[in-house]
């Protein structure tokens, strides 16, 4: 049992919903750490773009934008997500 509960669109009322609506316009599936911050809208509004930024090639990262998304994957699995 997760110790945030992971919000999903469907059940997504007001601000939470907004939110979600405004995330699926940049990314098709809500991962864990969407569905979690959405708990405080205000907080996810901030905390996505950071992580958008992280992800991309460049911005001075020096990892590759495809070793960051193989990590991604990988903690994806060891956390049991569906994809």
């Amino acid at each position: 049992m997760a110790r945030v509960p992971l919000l999903t669109p469907e059940d997504a009322q007001g601000e939470v919903a907004r939110t979600f609506e405004i995330f699926g316009k940049f990314q098709k599936r809500n991962v864990h750490s969407v569905r979690a911050t959405a708990n405080s809208p205000f907080l996810a509004r901030i905390f996505y773009p950071l992580v958008q930024t992280l992800m991309r090639e460049g911005l001075g990262t020096v990892l590759s934008s495809k070793l960051k998304e193989i990590a991604t994957i990988k903690t994806s699995q060891l956390n049991g997500c569906d994809y």
